[in-house]
């Protein structure tokens, strides 16, 4: 027999609470709000895609760092950006990709800044000398890269007026010209262009070496000086007139067929043949002693010597001609 719960044991049951009335008004007016929201933001993107405000000019494309490089040239490298794209279709990362390309350049960074800005930043490459076939000189870096040409003028920075020595403004470079005048050589590279522009200061300061030798190959702009060569001219480049104890402020390196290398004195006017260097018949290390041969000589008599040839034997530096009458009347 089943009986009852009494209602104290069954436990009180709370009511089931009412779903609240949904407000209709304000639903509808979450979705025009949104809807509005998306047109208008629909709008401000087409008008920052359309607006001549925010499309890229030559005008607002600026550098940085330009020294050795040509401004043109390294527009050239950036065509996209003088069609005039739009400043939010323009990637920093594609600017230095391109820029990458270019010789000069060691690195570069861009900034892509509204309304229609492009800022970009080379870091170039940096010369240690100049070198020349008589025909075009170029910057050489550490690695023997002929990464620029030393005349570069660029924009309204290029030699006018006085400061250039013709009307195309470059001028003939003394030292050149004063090795040619000394060698007699004719048909010989005696004249190389002053250098103007961006960076002439540092050009005009960098020691330069005239190769009249006829080359394998054309030397082209990204091209390399061959590795034996590049190590002979940096040892004798680093000889100073302060090295050899001499009166000369210059000293200028010239390579040809016939002597090989040479060092000359841009005032007094000597010349010291080195020669030749091959892998395995006199090679760079010899290099130290034939210095110490030509200090020799001139603290000897500078005013005096002509020319001194450097052939290195187990007991002689070489031989050498004096001049009848000594420079200037000093020994």
């Amino acid at each position: 027999m089943t009986y009852a719960r009494r209602e104290s044991d069954a436990g009180h049951v709370a009511p089931r609470a009412a779903a609240p009335v949904e407000r209709r008004g304000h639903r509808t007016t979450a979705r025009l709000l949104g809807a509005v929201g998306l047109v208008l933001l629909t709008a401000l993107l087409f008008w920052m895609l359309t607006d001549e405000a925010f499309t890229v000019t030559p005008e607002s494309v600026t550098f940085r760092g330009l020294a050795h490089a040509d401004e043109e040239r390294v527009r050239s490298y950036l065509a996209e950006l003088d069609r005039g794209p739009n400043v939010f279709r323009v990637r920093a990362s594609e600017i230095v990709g391109h820029l990458a390309d270019l010789p000069e350049v060691d690195a570069a960074t861009a900034r892509v800044t509204v309304p229609a800005g492009v800022s970009v930043a080379l870091d170039e490459r940096d010369p240690v000398f100049i070198w020349s076939d008589g025909a075009v000189t170029w910057l050489v870096d550490e690695e023997g890269m002929l990464f620029a040409p030393s005349e570069q003028a660029s924009g309204s920075d290029a030699a006018t007026g006085d400061d250039a020595g013709s009307d195309d403004g470059t001028a003939p470079d003394d030292a050149a010209t004063a090795v040619a005048a000394r060698t007699g050589d004719e048909g010989t590279p005696d004249e190389v262009p002053a250098a103007s522009g961006p960076g002439a200061a540092l050009r005009a300061s960098l020691p330069l070496v005239l190769d009249a030798r006829t080359p394998d190959e054309v030397p082209a702009l990204g091209s390399y000086l061959p590795a034996d060569d590049l190590d002979v001219m940096r040892l004798l480049l680093a000889v100073t007139p302060e090295t050899l104890g001499s009166r000369e402020d210059e000293l200028l390196l010239r390579i040809d067929e016939n002597d090989g290398y040479t060092l000359s004195g841009a005032e007094l006017g000597w010349r010291a043949i080195f020669g030749h260097y091959y892998p395995t018949i006199q090679t760079p290390d010899v290099i130290p002693r034939q210095v110490q041969c030509l200090e020799w000589l001139l603290g000897e008599g500078e005013r005096r010597l002509e020319q001194a040839w450097l052939a290195l034997s187990d007991e002689a530096c070489g031989t050498y001609t004096e001049l009848d009458v000594g420079r200037g009347g000093g020994g």
